[in-house]
């Protein structure tokens, strides 16, 4: 794009952005207004980084520049213009960078927080953290700003650093400049040359390895690097990157061990990002990590393999051993692996101190795709502590509050277990288990990386049920557990993937295994064993329902009773599938009891028909049954079985309605005592009088008219008088009705 092109396009989109700074300050981000502010606003900087990246509006000695190209003096003087100096000053700011990839919600947000005042936003913890925290990502502030090179304006125009020390550098490594600003100028514009200066450069750099320390190293080569993506920043983008990578084989080359520290610098800015990106590929591609194998030190214990005259491997650490003609190179090659190793150290705690202080360093995903290897190598050299620093401020990250946070430390994370091999795998997620499942906590979303972690667990859960560490596995699956049974409230997609995990771990096999343990106790292992069976869910219950039909062992039949009721009431529709008239009387009798202890008001209905059965047994489980758990329905459940009960039973039936209170078949009571046969059996008077006492207990005063006449002694419907006991009973009644409801009358304060 044109420099004019750009410059009123980015004009016009300023006169937008003013605007929408107005509106944002007068109506709220959900009008029609605004909403078409920021639409018009995006589609402008979304025309101009078609052509342009980033977007950058600069101040650079009170004027704007855009692009880092200067704006005349009549541009400067336009409103749009001076509202956003004053922006930018007012803040405190160089500049502002827009780049590819912005989406409408953060120029909504953007706009948003420059509408308030700068004191606000300081208070509030400074523009940075704010971006941050809104999650802007495609806005940058205080970037380097680039300025064209032509015969009018300065070969840079820098926001940090002085045009002298471009110049010092050219011509430090070109003498023959020093004389001629022209040639300078010149040089400044070629790719050739500002490729070759660097490499000049370099090599006066490398020439001081002994008279510097890494880190000066390291510092310097950075600063050199700064200043050349500085010069390149007016070239055409195909010559930049031509020049990055230039640069790149060229450090690459030098010094492998401070190409992999510089990409641990804070680079990503140089070179759009292309710089870090090729050095790391090229590390990875010339496998830098292994360090042409003999600088990774002899066998594990630090001596050869004597004897053999062949190259040995160390046991399990990867490093490589030395024949028996190295002699002659084994202090070269020890000085070569203590070199890599403190380097390697020093990488690593950097790395670490980034991911401990700044969570921006998970989100750079060329620096996050080398930390496999870091780990792999200091694995390697037995680095243990090193290596589980970096792991545990890893892991730390996965407990951010910030999403994207999490996602990129779980995927990090995952990144590394895969690099891996088998059984370091395995240790290092075993390890992390307890971890990995207060993440899955607090996880809210489905994500590859998140079904990877449930996998890994999942696979340590069937470890560890294969080496009958039962007690190791209910943690693992208490978790899973919760969400599939919904005490630990998470979407439908988390809930399918729990749900999903637990059936692939109830096998048959796995069943088997639990139930012969939890039978024989021959282990010593039942109770943790029975608890996984009932983590299993649906599967498991039916298997042990099944068990419990087949089996004739009370005591056996006792305790797979208490591992259902255990799995509460996800285990209630199971049991009522199993509650038919074909079953035997015993297995009805643990149907009643299970739903006796894990029931509702719903599932009591499946008992009714039980209260009609000709096992005694069964009948007194089934009203126990429904007595504890049928709720307000009790009364009609237990009411409608007192027809065609023997008389024993309607006994039991009616002490259990006046247990339960149950005023809502006190008519059907009433209708039962008044309407008397012409031949009264002692039977029947016996009814009679446990009828009374039940209407006593439900304290009903409904019941208080006919249980006065029943208790006078006169004559009631044209019945003859009641035997003595019943009228006693009604009495006794009478007086409990009337003195719950004296009680039930507030008294009054006088």
């Amino acid at each position: 794009m044109a420099d004019t092109d750009i410059k009123q396009k980015s004009l016009d989109a300023l006169v937008i952005m003013n605007t929408a700074i107005k509106n944002v300050r007068l109506y709220p981000p959900t009008s029609a207004t605004i909403i078409s502010t920021i639409e018009r606003l995006h589609q402008a900087f979304q025309e101009m980084l078609a052509r342009e990246n980033p977007i950058v509006f600069a101040e650079s000695e009170k004027s704007i520049l855009i692009c880092g190209n200067p704006l005349n003096q009549k541009d400067q003087e336009k409103i749009q213009v001076t509202a956003l100096l004053n922006i930018l000053l007012g803040f405190g700011l160089k500049s502002i960078s827009f780049d590819k990839g912005l989406e409408k919600a953060e120029l909504s947000t953007f706009t948003e927080i420059l509408s308030r005042k700068p004191d606000v936003i300081k208070s509030e913890g400074g523009l940075p953290q704010i971006l941050a925290e809104n999650n802007i990502t495609h806005i940058y502030l205080d970037q380097k700003v680039y300025v064209a090179m032509d015969k009018d304006h300065k070969i840079i125009s820098s926001l940090d650093i002085k045009d002298d020390q471009i110049a010092e550098f050219f011509i430090s490594t070109n003498p023959e400049l020093s004389a001629d600003p022209q040639k300078l100028q010149e040089m400044a514009k070629d790719p050739e040359r500002l490729s070759q200066a660097f490499q000049t450069g370099l090599k006066q750099l490398m020439a001081q390895k002994g008279s510097l320390s890494d880190n000066q190293l390291t510092e310097s080569l950075g600063n050199m690097v700064g200043l050349l993506d500085k010069v390149a920043g007016s070239l055409m983008q195909e010559d930049k990157e031509n020049i990055s990578n230039r640069i790149g084989e060229a450090i690459v080359t030098a010094d492998p061990d401070m190409a992999l520290e510089l990409t641990t610098q804070n680079m990503e800015h140089l070179f759009g990002g292309v710089l870090r990106q090729y050095l790391i590929s090229k590390l990875d591609e010339i496998k830098y990590y292994e360090i042409q194998k003999t600088g990774e030190g002899g066998a594990s214990d630090g001596q050869s393999e004597a004897g053999t005259g062949q190259t040995g491997r160390g046991q399990g650490d990867g490093s490589i051993g030395i024949n028996g003609e190295g002699t002659a190179q084994s202090g070269a090659d020890s000085q070569k692996k203590s070199d890599f190793k403190n380097k390697l150290i020093r990488v690593s705690e950097k790395m670490s101190l980034n991911l401990k202080e700044n969570e921006k360093t998970l989100l750079d995903k060329p620096l996050m795709s080398i930390l496999p290897k870091i780990i792999e190598q200091l694995i390697a050299h037995k680095e243990q502590e090193t290596m589980e620093k970096i792991i545990r401020h890893l892991v730390d990250n996965l407990f951010s509050e910030k999403a994207d946070v999490r996602a990129h430390a779980a995927k990090a994370l995952t990144d590394i277990i895969e690099s891996l091999p088998p059984e370091r795998k395995r240790e290092m997620i075993e390890s992390l288990s307890g971890r990995l499942i207060e993440w899955i906590k607090i996880e809210t979303s489905v994500t590859p990386v998140y079904k990877t972690v449930c996998n890994y667990l999942q696979n340590i859960a069937q470890d560890f049920i294969n080496q009958l560490r039962y007690a190791e596995t209910i943690p693992l699956l208490d978790m899973f557990n919760d969400i599939n049974s919904g005490t630990l409230e998470k979407n439908d997609a988390i809930h399918e993937v729990s749900a999903q995990l637990i059936l692939n771990l109830a096998t048959e096999e796995n069943i088997t295994l639990l139930f012969k343990e939890f039978n024989t106790n021959e282990h010593d292992k039942k109770d943790d064993a029975g608890k996984i069976l009932l983590m299993f869910g649906d599967i498991t219950i039916k298997h042990m329902l099944d068990t419990l039909e087949e089996n004739s062992d009370g005591n056996e039949r006792v305790r797979i009773m208490h591992l259902i009721i255990g799995t509460g009431q996800r285990a209630i529709p199971l049991v009522r599938e199993r509650i038919n008239e074909n079953a035997p009387w015993h297995y009805l009798w643990n149907m009643a009891y299970i739903l006796g202890q894990i029931g509702n008001e719903e599932s009591a209905g499946a008992l009714q028909p039980l209260l009609r059965h000709e096992n005694e047994r069964l009948r007194h489980e089934a009203l126990k049954s429904i007595s504890r758990t049928g709720g307000k329905r009790r009364g009609q459940l237990l009411i409608t079985a007192l027809n065609g009960a023997d008389e024993k039973f309607k006994l039991r039936l009616i002490e259990a309605l006046g247990n339960a209170k149950a005023a809502d078949i006190v008519p059907d009571l009433l209708n039962i005592l008044i309407t008397r046969p012409f031949v009264t059996t002692a039977a029947r008077i016996q009814m009679e009088e446990k009828i009374c006492v039940a209407l006593g207990d439900i304290g009903s005063p409904e019941a208080i008219p006919a249980l006065s006449e029943i208790s006078e002694s006169k004559s009631f419907f044209r019945v003859s008088s009641y035997p003595e006991n019943v009228k006693t009973a009604a009495a006794r009644a009478l007086e409990s009705i009337r003195k719950k409801k004296t009680e039930a009358i507030p008294k009054l304060n006088i």
